[in-house]
């Protein structure tokens, strides 16, 4: 089992949460579940509500997505310490855009994604970082998938 210090340095190596407060950090390393999770084990699929987000700790995770138009697809693999789920930080809980699988056994940090919100409103500073980046993982993610 990870410790709270562990995992404050762990987002802290985050980009999503690199340079956040150290109380923010604690405040998010305390909200979050560790989840073990098996080879071929289904993350979460497409359309499924968006409640939480992920950090990969061990292991690797693919997500894919297949927009319906044409033959748009892509995947892409998750990397140690990568954000993935990132759709529960965004209000209302849209419906997940893909799926991820883990592709051997894996360990995943999960965070309530209105627990976070909360969190990063308590922590305006903090906040305003980890929301610009998120725009910008938003961003690239939908430039790379029309390349």
């Amino acid at each position: 089992m990870l410790t709270t210090p562990t995992i404050q340095q762990m987002l802290n190596e985050t980009p999503l949460f690199a340079g956040c407060s150290p109380d923010a950090l604690v405040a998010i390393a305390q909200i979050a579940v560790e989840r073990d999770c098996k080879r071929g084990e289904v993350v979460y699929s497409a359309g499924s509500e968006a409640v939480d987000m992920f950090i990969l700790v061990r292991g690797m995770v693919s997500f894919t997505t297949d927009t319906g138009v044409g033959t748009l697809n892509v995947e892409t693999l998750m990397k140690r310490h990568m954000v993935f789920g990132w759709a529960a930080l965004v209000p209302e809980h849209p419906r997940r855009l893909g799926s991820a699988k883990c592709l051997e056994d894996s360990k995943l940090l999960v965070i309530n994604g209105d627990a976070l919100l909360d969190v990063l409103a308590a922590h305006p500073q903090s906040g305003f970082v980890v929301m610009k980046r998120l725009c910008s993982m938003i961003a690239s993610t939908f430039i790379e998938k029309k390349r």
